[in-house]
């Protein structure tokens, strides 16, 4: 099992538990453990506290011992990307599991999923989008992200429904929808209110929009 399936399998959310390598650990078990320290301060720090040197320390080795799994600040938050969307893909997979058949159920618990994901670990979710930081063409991190699309696509495909565009078009809305909302959100840009009409969470009352548009749903 490699160390993004290891963490995975773990509490996605708390991954904070300090465990000091010991002389008799493998030498392995060492990515591992700074991976863990690296989501432990990207939570509490946000992107700017995960450094090589910070890792270091806080996994209790020297500064020089992560060169052997992270030469570059960039490969390691790519790392941790990777085990970041790994979770955000068990999680999604699992909002829509037995919801096949009841697509629009599905698309609202396959958003409300990411909307909890990046709320409550707004640190981690926006690491995902950084471009500038992260290494996106890396197979574990394209794989990662393609689980998700996968997921969202899967549930329109299922769907017989009459769409006026195609399923691509359909779910690259959502997820635009999805994304878009998020990031004002976590930018300030927008703050938490309830739609008056419906007394629903904004965040739950656009997507109802959405599927409204995409269902034909009159009003």
């Amino acid at each position: 099992m490699d160390s993004v399936s290891l963490l995975s399998d773990m509490d996605g959310v708390n991954l904070k538990t300090k465990q000091k390598r010991t002389a008799g650990q493998k030498h392995g078990d060492l990515r591992i453990e700074l991976l863990r320290e690296g989501l432990a301060l990207l939570d509490t720090q946000g992107v700017e506290g995960v450094t090589i040197r910070a890792v270091a320390r806080n996994t209790g080795v020297a500064h020089s011992a992560p060169a052997n799994h992270f030469p570059t600040k960039q490969a390691l938050l790519t790392a941790i990307a990777a085990v970041v969307f790994a979770n955000l893909a068990d999680l999604t997979v699992k909002a829509i599991t037995g919801l096949s058949d009841k697509p629009e159920q599905a698309i609202q618990a396959f958003a409300e999923t990411c909307f909890q994901f990046a709320f409550d670990t707004p640190n981690r979710y926006q690491l995902l989008w950084q471009r500038q930081l992260i290494d996106q063409d890396d197979p574990v991190i394209a794989k990662e992200m393609e689980r998700v699309y996968s997921a969202l696509l899967s549930l329109l495909r299922q769907d017989h429904a009459n769409h006026r565009v195609d399923i691509e078009t359909d779910a690259i809305a959502i997820w635009s929808m999805i994304h878009g909302y998020i990031s004002m959100r976590l930018d300030g840009n927008l703050v938490a209110a309830k739609d008056t009409v419906t007394n629903l969470p904004r965040h739950k009352a656009i997507l109802l929009s959405l599927i409204d548009g995409i269902y034909h749903r009159d009003s």
